[in-house]
């Protein structure tokens, strides 16, 4: 049969066969699953949003739910499986029962963000007693000095600091005790506040908010099993002996420097990326020149494919263009005559990676208004800059990946979901689930 479907533009109709599922993601602030699909007759490419109840009657339910859901959404979910769609509804449903921490946009009092460098800027073990006495002080809010709380600590940490809630969390559990945290535990973990250095962390969420960093270089080094989401710009950046992690940079306003890292997921925006001595990682890269790969083997290379709030806004800050994105134009110094060293990402394979952060009326990452990726996208011809790589080049034999095969019908790109909150959830699912 026939459906209206509103549009900006007004109704259009068509049949339900038309639809063609693209992807699925999950809203736990709405408690629904969010379904993007076309109708290529009608050059449409829209959202549908399916609204799952999550109460404890509803859970019991179980599979009659998913059943009812199919048919209500019928047209949408035709080439969906009951077996995805329960999985899918289980999700959400465990999100809703074990989330904690603040809930998104809440209304409780906030600390402004942090204007040009932050008091904990050269924070570091040799950092004198003076210095952390001094930003012990201004995190608490009682004036005795004595200790802080768990809302203080979140307070300075998230709202000022513009870290997430994870890692604030993190450091109460490390370091405080009966619901309070004394000078002498914050001053042992007084390093780990240091927004730009980044350094022997090991299975943690750890995010760096919008005006956070203040353009400033940070570095990331020794990061064992993490998810790490710096979600402003920066002036350059470093990843070394990172293995086991997620990592998103914002727009870089230079190179980012990837060395030494194993098995990683990278989102990376910049004017150039270098990579040295790197093994099995994937990256989602936006570059602006030629990406340059050296001594490194196993790498996979799409476009870049992450949303957050501000993300569109740090594109056009650093003058960075969507449409002209040198991310498969890559020179490999240790280029070999009879194989190439990178491969293209295959459509199935391909993640999008939307971040939720907790923000006064921070729009969601879906309105950040990048598009996502194809596989008309991942065969295109690579562009050239016209510019030098900087060294003698003749002799280095370039052989290119053959290109992905055509995608299955109905595939999708899975999208991964990170919210701002003290989550016990186990770090690293993601990566996990992509291994499997």
């Amino acid at each position: 049969g026939q459906i209206a479907i509103q549009t900006p533009r007004g109704e259009i109709l068509c049949r339900d066969d038309e639809i063609v599922c693209k992807r699925l993601g999950l809203s736990k602030k709405s408690s629904s699953i969010l379904l993007e699909y076309e109708v290529p007759s009608q050059k449409l490419l829209a959202h549908h949003e399916i609204h799952v109840e999550v109460d404890d009657v509803a859970t019991a339910r179980g599979n009659a739910d998913v059943e009812k859901l199919k048919e209500l959404h019928r047209p949408w979910l035709a080439s969906i499986c009951s077996e995805q769609l329960s999985k899918l509804v289980g999700r959400l449903r465990a999100k809703s029962a074990s989330a904690e921490g603040p809930a998104p946009q809440d209304d409780r009092p906030r600390r402004p963000r942090v204007k040009g460098l932050p008091p904990v800027a050269r924070a570091s073990k040799r950092s004198k007693e003076e210095e952390v006495r001094k930003v012990f002080n201004d995190v608490g809010t009682d004036g005795d000095g004595k200790a802080v709380s768990l809302a203080d600590l979140r307070s300075y940490m998230c709202d000022y600091l513009g870290f997430g809630h994870a890692e604030a969390k993190a450091f109460f559990m490390r370091y405080g005790a009966e619901n309070s945290l004394s000078f002498e535990k914050f001053r042992e973990g007084y390093a780990g506040l240091n927004p730009f250095m980044l350094m022997q962390r090991k299975k943690e969420i750890i995010i760096r908010k919008p005006g956070s960093l203040g353009g400033q270089q940070i570095n990331l080094e020794s990061i064992d099993d993490c998810e790490v989401y710096i979600c402003d710009p920066t002036a350059q950046a470093f990843a070394d002996f990172c293995k086991g992690c997620m990592i998103l940079m914002a727009p870089c306003e230079s190179s980012v420097f990837v060395r030494d890292c194993e098995d990683c997921i990278f989102w990376l925006a910049c004017q150039q990326l270098r990579t040295n001595n790197c093994k099995r990682c994937t990256f989602y890269l936006y570059s602006k020149t030629e990406p340059i790969i050296e001594t490194s083997e196993d790498l996979s290379f799409a476009p870049w494919s992450a949303r957050y709030p501000k993300c569109t806004e740090h594109f056009k800050q650093t003058k960075f263009d969507p449409h002209r994105n040198m991310w498969n134009a890559v020179f490999d110094f240790s280029g070999k005559p009879d194989r190439s060293n990178w491969r293209i990402l295959p459509f199935e394979e391909v993640a999008e990676l939307h971040v939720h952060l907790d923000e006064p009326e921070a729009p969601p990452p879906e309105a950040a208004g990048l598009a996502s990726v194809s596989h008309e996208q991942l065969c295109k011809e690579p562009l050239s800059s016209g510019e030098s790589c900087g060294e003698g080049v003749a002799n280095i034999p370039q052989t290119r990946p053959p290109l992905p095969l055509a995608p299955k019908a109905g595939a999708q790109v899975h999208v991964h979901i990170l919210r701002d909150e003290a989550s016990t959830r186990e770090v690293g699912e993601f990566l996990k689930s992509r291994a499997k």
